[in-house]
């Protein structure tokens, strides 16, 4: 009864210390993540660290809520580009056209669309 018990806590132990690095990273965001979830609106800030799981950046995230929005107003398209520091997005359409889509950094809201 001692060894199964011993040999329950022992696997245990393992498995705790084999998930508890996964954990911790998803905690500590480097210097980049950090500048960019700063030029976040606050609520948008909210809603991107909430998203923040083990193995995904703040970036990743971001351009997947801008993607999202594009493709709901350009469905017929793809987006092809994303440049985040100057609030540009390019999609091309099903045709070969191409747009330069425009958005505001804190809120990765379209503008002039």
């Amino acid at each position: 009864m001692f060894k199964a018990t011993l040999r329950k806590s022992a696997i245990a132990l393992a498995m705790a210390a084999v998930f508890a690095p996964a954990v911790v990273s998803a905690a500590e965001l480097t210097a980049f993540d950090k500048a960019e979830l700063d030029q976040l609106s606050p609520a948008l800030r909210t809603q991107v660290e909430a998203r923040l799981t083990s193995g995904q950046t703040v970036r990743g995230i971001v351009e997947t809520i801008l993607l999202n929005q594009i493709s709901q107003i350009f469905a017929s398209g793809e987006v092809t580009a994303i440049d985040f520091e100057k609030g540009m997005a390019v999609w091309q359409g099903p045709n070969g056209d191409i747009k330069v889509l425009p958005f505001d950094i804190t809120t990765l809201q379209l503008r002039n669309t």
